[in-house]
């Protein structure tokens, strides 16, 4: 049973060698008969060992740069981190481990009661029965395996094995039983992705980690405080001197409706899915790799004019890379694969959990695509009553220039309160003629955040006749002058306006929130936030550091040599304490050789199949008596056990009966043992 779930684990988790290999050692000891006579203080070696094993494992897996993923990464990793705990328990010549193994505060208490002349009973337990359990959880497919559809199916057939192997149950309810529950959990599965991505479909203020490039919810008409982290999500260091940008865009979209910005892909555009291109890199003079963001940019994409700045983060596969509007080209990234879409977003494939590059900008071009007018000045008729009021308020019509608009609207917008607390809802359900939220905030609310501002600028210009996009990323604000660079946290997440310019021919960035939130966000941080900020750059910067190609290759044979060391130590301390139990405590060969066997020595073999081995200085009735559970007659073995003693240890001499008796007895069960083992799953 503890094979099969351990291949299981190894088929949903992706490791299925690793899988086969601990379900051959697991399984071993049903082949051999080599034990060892492993007592409590060995027990709490092997758990030390484990929960050692366990504290580097977490390290390790924080420090790889996957703090939101350690609990079920470690979860993953039990069947291997624990297989020191089953290895004592399968091959050690005790059935039972102490729950005292576990506790140190149930080892101090025996050991108070214990000098107190007190009695303190001690609850024992097979840890194979956990270990399956643990396996069976570890088997949860996550990561790119996590939807698995062979998961359900193959855990409802090892439970339904476990049961039936027990033999307490009707088999028929049981299968039922089982069946229903595995509908209900697959009906749950769906459910719960179906929730998770709506709930994903965008994002939340402030935290840029699931940013869609589809889809970006806003908290608009959300009611309530906008809650944002103070974590580093991004490190900027420009080269010397060199300005820093001032917008990190990370996503663009071209279309509004209800509180959701989409990135709507025209008809008539023959893209793949989610428009996304490849990048292809290019050879630059020092014959390393570049990538430029615009496909006809060639070697100008690299040119020393140009500023540039190094990027360093954390980040996963698909996660767009914060850049600035006017980026040129992309350096010394890490990543199997850059792409770029129509709206100038970049999605990077890393081959690490953090990386670093370099980052070529303020051209004189941008990489998206020039506007469509049924996208980039499409205003939803909801909106635009407002609008309407607003644009003839502003007589945004009369201003000759593209620069004398934006002022305008700069202005109009800077007699408004930024906050993080929305007040503005929504219209109910059927409520149709109520106003929008941008409605009201333009109107007669005039507070809100960056969302607030960003949307309903996008809108305003569009109505007047000027294409926009709405974009999302960070602002750089705030500068370590320590380090010289300039740090990048998740309250510093925001939103604002790309803005055509019809005489450069190209697109620009505007942003219309007013300069009052800059005092909001760039607030203190925690208490410890130094401490929180130090730690953060060292593990990253260790991470960038171990997985240099020279220095993995020296980590790597320092955790070879320590690794192969340890185990080698280990092999033969168990080598040396190797015992071989069966012959040993043969009761069979004893009591031939002493003249005094009698028909119910029979049963060592077939017992010895289902029975732990017997332990030394155990009688051969006392060990005998644990095939009960076996038994559909548990009176047959009891009775078979007095004759035996009657006739091993009464003066009297046996009756010829007696033997007959013991003898047809002892057929019965064996016979009783044969079948229950055919009828096992």
């Amino acid at each position: 049973m503890l094979g099969s779930a351990l291949l299981f684990w190894g088929g949903m988790t992706g490791h299925g060698w690793l899988g086969l290999v601990l379900a051959m050692i697991v399984e071993a000891a049903q082949w051999t008969r080599l034990r060892w006579d492993f007592n409590e203080a060995a027990w709490i070696r092997a758990w030390h060992l484990c929960v050692i094993s366990s504290v580097l494992a977490i390290v390790f897996i924080w420090i790889d740069g996957n703090s939101f993923m350690t609990v079920p990464l470690l979860l993953g990793w039990l069947p291997l981190l624990l297989l020191p705990m089953q290895f004592v328990q399968a091959f050690g010549l005790r059935p039972l481990m102490s729950v005292r193994t576990f506790s140190f505060f149930t080892k101090k208490q025996r050991e108070l009661n214990h000098r107190h002349g007190l009695d303190h009973a001690t609850i024992h337990f097979n840890f194979g029965y956990a270990y399956l359990l643990t396996v069976l959880v570890a088997a949860t497919p996550l990561g790119e395996r996590e939807d698995s559809r062979l998961f359900l199916p193959g855990l409802v057939m090892l439970t339904l094995w476990t049961l039936l192997g027990a033999g307490r149950c009707r088999r028929t309810h049981t299968v039922l039983l089982l069946l229903v529950a595995g509908g209900i959990a697959a009906l749950g599965q769906i459910t719960l992705a179906k929730a998770y991505n709506w709930l994903n479909f965008g994002v939340l203020e402030g935290n840029q980690d699931f940013l869609s490039p589809n889809h970006y919810r806003t908290a608009i008409g959300r009611f309530g405080e906008i809650k944002q982290s103070a974590r580093i999500v991004w490190r900027v260091r420009p080269a010397p001197h060199n300005p820093p940008p001032t917008h990190l865009r990370s996503t663009c979209y071209n279309r509004y409706r209800a509180s959701l910005w989409s990135n709507v892909i025209p008809a008539d555009l023959p893209v793949a899915e989610n428009d996304f291109k490849p990048i292809l890199p290019l050879k630059a003079p020092d014959a390393t790799d570049f990538y430029p963001l615009r496909p006809d940019a060639g070697q100008q994409a690299i040119r020393a004019a140009l500023p540039r700045f190094t990027l360093r983060g954390a980040t996963s596969a698909n996660s767009p890379l914060p850049l600035p509007g006017n980026a040129a080209s992309l350096r010394d990234f890490d990543a199997d694969a850059l792409e770029c879409n129509s709206l100038g977003t970049v999605r990077i494939f890393p081959r690490q959990p953090v990386i670093n590059g370099t980052v070529i900008w303020n051209d004189d071009a941008t990489p998206e695509t020039p506007p469509r007018p049924e996208l980039d000045l499409d205003v939803d008729d909801s909106e635009r009553a407002a609008l309407r009021h607003v644009l003839t308020e502003l007589r945004l019509a009369d201003q000759p220039t593209l620069a004398a608009r934006l002022e305008v609207v700069r202005r109009f917008f800077a007699g408004f309160q930024y906050t993080r607390y929305n007040t503005i809802q929504p219209p109910g359900i059927g409520k149709t003629n109520q106003p929008s939220a941008i409605s009201i905030f333009l109107t007669t609310s005039r507070r809100g955040h960056c969302e607030y501002f960003a949307t309903a600028a996008c809108l305003l210009l569009r109505e007047a006749g000027i294409p926009t996009r709405y974009a999302v990323g960070y602002a750089v604000l705030e500068h370590d002058a320590k380090r010289d660079e300039w740090v990048v946290r998740g309250h510093h997440g925001h939103a604002w306006t790309r803005v055509w310019d019809r005489d450069a021919n190209l697109w620009i960035d505007f942003d219309p929130t007013p300069a009052a939130w800059l005092g909001v966000e760039t607030r203190a941080g925690q208490p410890l936030q130094w401490l929180i900020d130090g730690v953060q750059r060292i593990r990253e910067d260790f991470t960038l550091w171990r997985n240099h190609p020279r220095h993995r290759v020296i980590l790597s044979t320092l955790l070879l040599a320590a690794g192969g060391a340890g185990l080698v130590f280990l092999s033969r301390r168990l080598w040396r304490s190797k015992r071989s139990p069966a012959p040993a405590v043969s009761a069979r060969r004893l009591a031939t050789a002493a003249g005094c066997g009698t028909p119910l020595h029979q049963l060592e073999h077939p017992a010895s199949k289902l029975l732990p081995p017997r332990l030394p200085g155990q009688p051969f009735c006392a060990w005998l008596s644990g095939l009960r559970p076996h038994l559909p007659d548990p009176g047959a073995l009891d009775e078979a056990i007095r004759l035996h003693q009657r006739l091993r240890f009464d003066p009297a001499p046996p009756a010829a009966s007696a033997t007959g008796r013991l003898a047809d007895l002892t057929k019965l069960i064996k016979a009783a043992l044969s079948a229950g083992r055919r009828d096992a799953p």
